[in-house]
């Protein structure tokens, strides 16, 4: 009897020790460690933490936190596995706004952060350098753009139609409907880089009043004493020819496709370019003494396009003028 109910005691003992393992072991289990990435200004550590915030997990690291430091997430949000929590200081950079300067404590890793932070607009058209999104360094720099359309009158300037007279004396020139600028309308669109003009382009341009052309008649008659040789005058010249000259004499034959003796003054020519019976004055271009006056009367095989034979007395005299260009005037 004595045993048994001694042994009562050392049961109890044991059951509550048990109870107790069991409370601890499993409190244990529900209290277990997160593992977390702490950022700071760009550095990072991994921490093993049992911390239930990222405010409490602060205080337990001893972290002092400025005024304007930024955390991220929130100091009230939870603690999960593999978070990573950032702690950012404000730092120095320049803005160049515009035509200002100022420089300010700002958060942020992206030009479009650091403005963000700083509260600074951009307009559609501003410009950044860093872009938006790209690292900054120490300084942003602003480009404020601003666009400015106006509308323009210009002249549209008149063509000129110019129709050859035959009639009328070479250098004069007849105007028959006189002509008259039209008018167009140009829109145009000016960029300004902070406040100063960077370049314009033409969104637009309308012809309002259409021009008229100019039609002037132009004389290309020649009249001999207009002719610098000044050899014959008061000839009127019906037309002018630059053309290779050769020669040929009377062992060529004494009669010319007209049937005309075959004499000085009497030259081939091709019909299809001067008829035959026009009355021409053959002129030296290289100081040998002008063939003179003629009569295109013959024609020859070889005498093709703009080309003349010229009839000497002798074959020494063919010889010697050989072959050369001269001047042929068709005279009326």
């Amino acid at each position: 009897m004595n045993k048994s109910h001694s042994s009562k005691p050392v049961k109890r003992f044991l059951i509550v020790t048990l109870l107790l393992v069991m409370a601890i072991t499993m409190g244990s289990s529900l209290v277990k460690g997160k593992n977390v990435i702490l950022n700071i200004n760009g550095r990072e550590k991994t921490l093993l933490t049992y911390s239930a915030t990222v405010e409490e997990l602060i205080t337990k690291e001893k972290i002092e936190l400025k005024e304007k430091d930024l955390v991220e997430p929130k100091k009230s949000s939870k603690i999960e596995e593999g978070m990573t929590i950032y702690i950012k200081s404000p730092r120095s950079i320049t803005i160049y706004d515009g035509n200002k300067t100022v420089i300010e404590e700002a958060q942020g890793a992206t030009t479009e952060e650091v403005l963000e932070y700083l509260g600074i607009k951009l307009n559609e058209l501003d410009r950044t350098e860093p872009k938006l999104d790209e690292l900054v360094d120490n300084k942003i720099t602003i480009a404020r753009v601003t666009t400015e359309t106006k509308q323009v009158e210009e002249v549209v300037p008149f063509d000129v139609l110019e129709n050859l007279n035959k009639e009328l004396e070479k250098g004069k020139t007849n105007v028959i409907t006189p002509g008259v600028d039209g008018k167009r309308i140009d829109t145009i669109e000016t960029t300004y880089v902070n406040g100063k003009p960077e370049g314009s382009q033409i969104l637009s341009s309308d012809v309002v009043v259409e021009p008229i052309t100019e039609v002037r008649e132009v004389g290309s008659k020649v009249i001999a004493d207009q002719i610098p040789a000044g050899e014959f005058k008061g000839e009127e010249v019906v037309a002018v020819y630059i053309m290779e000259a050769t020669a040929y004499d009377p062992t060529a034959g004494s009669k010319t496709a007209m049937g005309t003796k075959a004499r000085v003054g009497a030259v081939a020519v091709d019909p299809r370019v001067i008829k035959l019976g026009s009355r021409l004055y053959v002129e030296s271009m290289d100081g040998w003494p002008s063939y003179g006056y003629a009569t295109a009367e013959d024609t020859g095989g070889a005498i093709k396009g703009k080309r003349i034979d010229l009839f000497f007395n002798s074959n020494a005299q063919a010889l010697r003028f050989g072959r050369r260009n001269v001047k042929v005037y068709v005279l009326k």
